[in-house]
């Protein structure tokens, strides 16, 4: 599930170590510079050749630190040695010649590898992948034609002698050249505008040296294609622009080098981050500004600063880091994967960030646990109001029916029978019909059916037409809200008006309704002789109890002679 940052510290090998493969570059690479000088090669691209392969070798060495970067440093040195395998033109053997030949534009199509694959050695795209192949057939395949064809009496593969063959194949290889040496560039220039933070800083330089390297090949092969001009002055400049490529791969190192922080530094830059949080002051040491955290519950979950919970979903280009303190993981750290190409930053953040992450996590835990006080309570709520609409349901259409029946039932007897009879099944029907009455206040009281049936307005204007003093209406609530905040509510003008009618001698009463930017303010206000508190036990207290489950606030504004305004704030977005 996580990944976590390699140590570049391993058993050291010439496959694993570029270092080791210095000695082997310098010691053929003087080899064949003392056989191009005894064969009269110019000393400018004998030593052009010398530089290009030193330097692809120490590029590939400076790497080592990179353990993502495996493939591409074992490129750039497969890249050293095929240039000087293409010096082996310069020896007198045929067969080295010819192997020479063969291999003459091979290192050209392992830089377009490198640069269309760079940093962890796989194409970018199936665009990518295509121009890489192209590129080794163009280089490869088309020596290997001439080869076939080629007038030099050098060549042991030649089968059949005719310049202008040759010459045909040779201008393909190079109208191939410009058009994949274009198309290499538009990859790497979108490649360009697509990177952000820690990517830009570590692979920028590469890729920026790579267009300006491919522009100008591909301007120098067009002249060369138009013009016929002769080869040996534009294999030198080839050979000068490439150098590009491994300065770029290192200057990429260097600004990941520089721009990375002293342990001291990052313990106060942790502690003291002032207004900033800790996602924010990670990100910025990081150069991540998408980096996310996700602090590690006791029971395994992950939760956020906030205690909302998350998954870790590592994709194409995130990655993810643990964080542990005293051997147990506190948190994870969700990243670009340009990260894990600064294996030492990250793990000095990881080193220095333990005990502060874990600080972090116990109040994200508490947050978390708190959340999940609040969800239960608003499932208690929602359980509660639920019921209510059962046992409303309930009682309307089981008990009041069947009294409202016996109701019919006793005045038609009444009807059909003497005076004295029918006073006595009279009065039993009023009984009944008082108990209806009980009955329909009784369930109108669990859960109005006005509310359900009409939306908060029509049942509050319900509530201020039944009350015995004048109550105004103000304001509206725009529509239909969430049952619960439509419950709640009501339940409050409800209790907030029957505490008017029973304790506070008012002779008039206001109710306010408002719904602004997904809030529901609710009011009502007395004119009466104020004092009242939500008590434990009281009916106010119990509706603070539902609203804030709810996350809404309550609030009991009332003076000793000065009336009661109750209000609450209900979300309701």
């Amino acid at each position: 599930m996580a990944t976590t940052v390699a140590s570049s510290l391993q058993t050291k090998s010439v496959f694993r170590d570029p270092v080791l493969l210095v000695p082997a570059v310098v010691g053929a690479s003087l080899a064949v510079g003392w056989l191009g000088a005894d064969r009269g090669v110019a000393g400018t691209r004998i030593a052009a050749d010398l530089a290009l392969s030193w330097t692809l070798v120490a590029a590939s060495a400076v790497a080592l630190e990179r353990t993502r970067w495996r493939r591409s440093r074992i490129l750039l040195a497969a890249t050293a040695f095929a240039l000087l395998a293409a010096d082996l033109q310069w020896t007198s053997s045929d067969v080295l010649w010819t192997l020479g030949f063969l291999l003459e534009a091979v290192w050209g199509a392992l830089l377009v590898h490198i640069v269309l694959t760079f940093p962890t050695g796989r194409p970018w795209s199936r665009v990518a992948s295509v121009t890489a192949t192209c590129a080794y057939g163009t280089a490869f395949g088309g020596q290997l034609v001439r080869a076939f064809v080629l007038p030099d009496s050098r060549d042991v593969l030649a089968i059949t002698s005719t310049q202008r063959m040759a010459d045909a194949v040779g201008r393909a290889q190079q109208t191939l050249g410009i058009l994949l040496g274009l198309t290499a560039l538009v990859l790497v220039v979108r490649r360009l505008r697509g990177l952000r933070g820690p990517a830009w800083r570590a692979r920028a330089p590469l890729l920026a040296a790579a267009a300006v390297g491919g522009a100008a090949a591909a301007v120098c092969l067009g002249w060369v294609s138009v013009t016929g001009a002769g080869f040996p002055a534009l294999e030198r400049l080839v050979r000068a622009v490439a150098l590009l490529v491994p300065l770029g791969a290192v200057a990429g190192i260097t600004w990941s080098r520089l721009s990375r922080h002293d342990a001291s530094d990052l313990v106060v830059e942790l502690r003291t981050g002032g207004s900033a949080s800790l996602r924010e002051r990670l990100a910025r040491i990081l150069g991540d500004p998408t980096l996310e955290v996700a602090y590690r519950l006791d029971d395994g979950r992950y939760v956020d600063a906030d205690g909302s919970p998350r998954e870790l979903l590592e994709g194409p280009n995130r990655a993810i880091t643990v964080v542990t303190a005293q051997g147990r993981e506190v948190a994870a750290l969700v990243h670009d994967s340009a990260l894990l190409d600064e294996p030492r930053l990250v793990e000095s953040v990881r080193a220095t960030a333990g005990l502060v992450l874990e600080n972090e996590r116990l109040a994200a835990q508490v947050r978390a646990q708190l959340a999940e006080v609040r969800a239960s309570r608003a499932r208690l709520v929602a359980a509660t109001d639920a019921e209510r609409r059962r046992l409303e349901r309930n009682l309307h259409d089981g008990a009041q029916q069947r009294l409202v029946t016996l109701a019919v039932t006793l005045g038609l007897a009444a009807a059909r029978t003497d005076a004295a009879s029918s006073q006595v099944l009279s009065s039993a029907q009023d009984e009944v019909e008082e108990a209806i009455a009980e009955l329909r206040e009784l369930a109108r009281g669990i859960h109005p059916t006005l509310l359900r049936a009409e939306g908060l307005d029509a049942a509050v204007a319900a509530l201020a037409r039944r009350a015995p003093l004048p109550v105004a209406t103000h304001g509206s609530a725009g529509g239909r809200l969430p049952d619960a905040v439509e419950l709640a509510a009501y339940f409050l003008v409800s209790e907030a008006l029957t505490n008017v009618v029973k304790h506070a001698s008012a002779k008039e009463a206001t109710v306010r309704v408002e719904r602004l930017a997904g809030t529901l303010s609710v009011s009502v206000t007395d004119d009466g002789t104020g004092g009242a508190q939500p008590t434990a036990g009281s009916g106010l207290a119990g509706m603070r109890d539902r609203l804030e489950a709810l996350d809404a606030s309550f609030v009991v504004e009332s003076r000793p002679g000065h009336g009661t305004t109750v209000r609450a704030e209900i979300p309701c977005g």
